[in-house]
């Protein structure tokens, strides 16, 4: 027998279906399952109407009897669902706290990994970069405040983020609208609350919505709030110019799973990490700006570029010691089974 714990840390839907999936047979012998819920009534008879699953009921007055019972019946395996619904914080915690065998995370999308420290640290990174399983909807359709038509459009939904001047944005907008990349997108525009600034993309035949925002005011709200819309890209411009940091750093915080950047010369590439070290070394080389005089001195080129080999040395030598220490072993190894 294989006793299973399951506890509510997504939507109902989402913890059922996973508790028929166990009972149907195929992931554990013998499972028998008990599911830990919230106070909620609904919810507890949600999951009562499951054959052969036991249902507790974890309240604040009788958490600590609850955990402490849990942890008694030391169970083989806990699940527990990671998939970005923040009102199930204090369940994720005491999901931790029962100290189970084994604990399985959910994160959504059929996906699923055993708790350890470096795969925390995976799944931290990737939860960055994608704020919500793609089958999100499925299990809680009105999960958004203020959710409209908008966040079900079938193509691709683009967020331009204005972090070069107007004339660097508008020169790419054109070259999308005349060399799409995208095969259905319909394009946002996140840009700086200046007349100027906004009098220049109004009516562009491009853009289905601008949003606004001030340099320096309610930096956290705005990502929060567009990290909950979901975009599935984001444009974002390096050109070299001072400025438009926190803009920049938008792009890689907002979970698109595309990342278009557009460049000085407004040549675009999908963002990886090959690709932004060559536009580093090109930046440097300063290749791109004939006539224009470089940003950083030769010196401190020069500079910079002997600091960092001097920080890398100590990694590299380790690393070869490393490597001589593995050969030698083996050859020691190799030599005694000859003789």
């Amino acid at each position: 027998m294989t006793r299973i714990l399951l506890v509510e840390t997504a939507a109902p839907a989402r913890v059922r279906r996973k508790a028929e999936e166990i009972l149907r047979g195929g992931i554990h012998a013998d499972p028998e399952i008990t599911i830990l819920c919230s106070e909620d009534p609904a919810a507890i008879r949600y999951f009562t109407a499951i054959p052969g699953a036991e249902v507790v009921s974890l309240t604040r007055e009788n958490r600590g009897q609850v955990l402490e019972g849990m942890r008694r019946r030391r169970f083989d395996v806990a699940y527990t669902f990671w998939t970005g619904e923040k009102r199930y914080r204090g369940m994720k915690l005491a999901a931790l706290q029962i100290g189970a065998g084994r604990t399985q995370v959910d994160v959504g999308d059929g996906y699923s990994f055993r708790l350890t420290w470096k795969a925390f640290i995976r799944f931290w990174l990737f939860r960055l970069r994608h704020s919500l399983p793609s089958d999100h909807c499925e299990f809680v359709p009105q999960a958004r405040r203020g959710e409209t038509a908008r966040d079900h459009y079938p193509g691709e939904r683009v967020l331009v983020l204005q972090s070069a001047g107007p004339d660097f944005v508008l020169a790419a907008m054109n070259k999308l609208e005349e060399q799409p990349v995208f095969r259905s997108p319909r394009y946002t525009l996140f840009c700086r609350n200046l007349p100027d600034v906004v009098g220049r993309f109004t009516g562009h035949a491009l853009l289905h919505e601008i949003r606004l925002h001030t340099r320096t005011r309610k930096a956290w709200h705005h990502l929060r709030q567009l990290r909950a819309e979901r975009f599935d890209a984001a444009v974002l411009f390096l050109t070299g110019e001072r400025g438009y940091w926190k803009v920049k750093c938008f792009a890689f915080l907002l979970g698109t799973r595309h990342k278009l950047v557009f460049n000085e010369n407004i040549d675009c590439f999908h963002f990886t990490i090959r690709a932004w070290l060559s536009l580093v070394v090109h930046r440097f080389a300063e290749r791109s700006r004939p006539g224009i005089e470089p940003q950083w001195p030769h010196w401190a080129r020069a500079a910079l570029i002997t600091g960092t080999k001097l920080a890398l040395l100590p990694f590299r030598f380790a690393w070869l010691i490393l490597v001589w220490l593995r050969l030698r072993h083996s050859g020691a190894g190799n030599l005694e089974s000859e003789s």
